[in-house]
């Protein structure tokens, strides 16, 4: 049981280019003869856009358009990478060229909108906006541009005349009814953009950060204070500790009033696109999100929520330089500062630069030293990395910092008594386990984990079983819990229950050493003992821990019972000495 915290020449011919992400930058490369050409440049281009490496991609199609200014795939290319690549200076002016070939480009004509709307040309704006070809783009964001260019002129019937497109569409009620209730409160329609918070609050189930936020900061300047403080106190009961939430609660009650979310058209276009950014983010198959985002971003530099949700956009794709810089463009002092300084750590301890990821939270940490998060964010780095004893003390300092338990703290206790169970220090692991496990309410991961204790331990095996069944129930799609039930049943004897339940975690799990191992040893039990040295080999092919190595191999070589000895004269040798010894 664990805890679950070359160069591609066919993609350079435009085949597979999906698959050859990761390969990396190009400057003074093997690419740097063959990008002399246009054809050489485009094909880089292609590849390092492949591999989201947006901003080579928009040089070498600047390098390819030199020779080539009016093709319009390269010019295509060349925009589309520098819009993604949040570069707005290049973005322009290729969509003004990219335009004059193709006059109805939807991308180009939205980008050249939002250029006007951020100047302040407005009517420009809406011109734009209705030469671009219709199609999925005009059916959403075009509309929403439209009309706040309409209600940046303040032609409050014709803002409304353009949102009344969404009149029947189901999927569009919650963007129409939050960003006609923003365009009203601006034009001064305090009575329309107050009933159509109310149809955007019960569109979202009360459940959109952002329009808890725009509804309570309207509430509060309509003074209403009461009814903005159960606004902002009915979304923290449904995502406690939210950052933000907590935020606009505490000015709320410190200053009576909340300043508006949008306070103008450029604004309210960087709202529509970051909306749209948000229900793209869950897609990493495509630019899309990231490129939404960073136009949000370009409409409204210091939109740090924006910020946020792009980074998390990176982290999903493993981009963990880009989420840093991301992250590192949050504003100090904002609400979202703090998690963007976590995050920024953790992405940093992922490209293997674990001192610099600690040095981080530990300024975090000197600077705000009521600030929990950042000692749980060391320890939990410290912990990953098996350095058990120096996570402790985090946790340790965390937990101390917490003052009585409650539920929120469970995770505290789980990932202490964890370290103590790693340091053989079981009765202060069981403590806190224990503890953690009535915080969290019968936690699967805690059922999990304690109950996988105590069968390692042969202690208590029939509760043990009954836990890890309940966490298995509870999560039946989670290798590491199958694979504790099915560890259980092993402990029992229970050799062919136990290859039913461990053969189903890997494969929920193939790519897990001891997983494949527990499999192994379970298979060499009911006498299938070909397949068991296969579950071996395979497990020492995942690089699992060093000690199990040399298990393995005795395993492999001389059999389960060889290795069990092997195991054993192991584990008394590393025992810890006794308290007082």
């Amino acid at each position: 049981m664990r805890l679950t915290r070359g160069v591609c020449f066919a993609a350079l011919l435009g085949m597979g280019l999906s698959g050859c992400a990761g390969t990396g930058g190009f400057s003074g490369g093997l690419f740097s003869k063959e990008a002399e050409s246009p054809y050489g440049a485009y094909l880089a281009g292609r590849h390092a856009a492949s591999v989201n490496d947006n901003r080579e991609a928009a040089t070498f199609y600047d390098r390819a358009l030199r020779d080539e200014p009016n093709d319009p795939i390269i010019l295509e290319r060349a925009f589309m990478a520098s819009v993604t690549a949040g570069d707005m200076e290049r973005a322009v002016p290729l969509a003004r060229r990219l335009v004059a070939i193709e006059p109805g480009q939807r991308m180009a004509r939205l980008t050249l909108s939002l250029a006007d709307v951020k100047n302040g040309k407005y009517a420009s704006a809406r011109e734009e906006i209705a030469l671009a070809e219709p199609g999925p783009f005009t059916a959403l964001v075009g509309v929403l541009a439209s009309a706040w260019a309409a209600a940046g002129e303040g032609d409050k019937a014709l803002a409304l005349e353009q949102l009344s497109a969404f009149e029947g569409r189901a999927a569009f009620a919650l963007f129409r009814a939050y960003h006609e209730a923003l365009m009203l409160e601006i034009l001064g329609d305090a009575e329309g953009a107050g009933e159509a918070y109310k149809a955007a609050m019960e569109t979202s189930g009360g459940g959109s950060i952002r329009v808890v936020q725009a509804y309570a900061s309207y509430l509060s300047r309509q003074g209403r204070t009461d009814d903005a403080r159960a606004v902002l106190e009915g979304f923290i009961g449904l995502s406690p500790d939210h950052p933000l939430a907590e935020y606009e609660l505490k000015k709320l009650n410190a200053e009576g009033t909340l300043p508006p979310l949008v306070k103008n058209a450029p604004e309210g276009v960087a709202e529509a696109l970051y909306g749209l950014g948000s229900a793209l983010a869950t897609d990493t198959s495509s630019n899309l999100a990231e490129l939404y985002l960073n136009l949000a971003i370009y409409m409204r530099p210091d939109f740090d929520i924006a910020r946020s949700l792009l980074a998390g956009s990176y982290e999903a794709q493993s981009r963990w330089a880009d989420a840093i810089a991301a992250y590192d463009e949050v504003g100090k002092g904002t609400p979202l500062y703090m998690n963007a300084r976590i995050q920024s750590a953790l992405a940093l301890d992922r490209l293997d630069k674990e001192a610099e990821a600690i040095a981080v939270l530990e300024r975090l940490a000197k600077d705000d030293p009521e600030a929990i998060e950042p000692h749980v964010a060391m320890g939990d780095i410290l912990r990953a990395k098996e350095k058990y004893a120096e996570a402790a003390v985090h946790y340790d300092r965390a937990i101390a910092m917490s003052g009585e338990p409650d539920e929120r703290d469970w995770t505290l206790y789980y990932a202490r008594g964890i370290c103590a169970e790693r340091l053989g220090q079981w009765d202060r692991a069981e403590a806190d386990l224990t503890l953690a496990l009535e915080l969290s309410d019968d936690h699967p991961l805690v059922l999990n984990y304690l109950g996988y204790s105590w069968i390692e331990q042969h202690h208590r095996l029939d509760e043990a079983l009954a836990m890890i069944e309940k966490a298995v129930e509870r999560r039946p799609n989670d290798g590491f819990i199958v694979d504790s039930l099915g560890w259980a049943r092993y402990r029992l004897g229970e050799y062919a229950t136990a290859v039913k339940y461990l053969e189903r975690a890997a494969e929920l799990q193939p790519g897990d050493p001891t997983i494949n191992e527990h499999l192994g040893d379970a298979l060499w039990k009911v006498g299938r003992k070909i397949e068991a040295r296969f579950q071996w080999r395979h497990a020492l092919a995942l690089e699992p821990e060093k000690k199990r190595e040399d298990i393995l191999r005795t395993k492999l070589d001389f059999g389960l019972e060889a290795g069990e000895n092997a195991e054993k004269a192991e584990n008394e040798k590393t025992a810890p000495a006794p308290a007082g010894s």
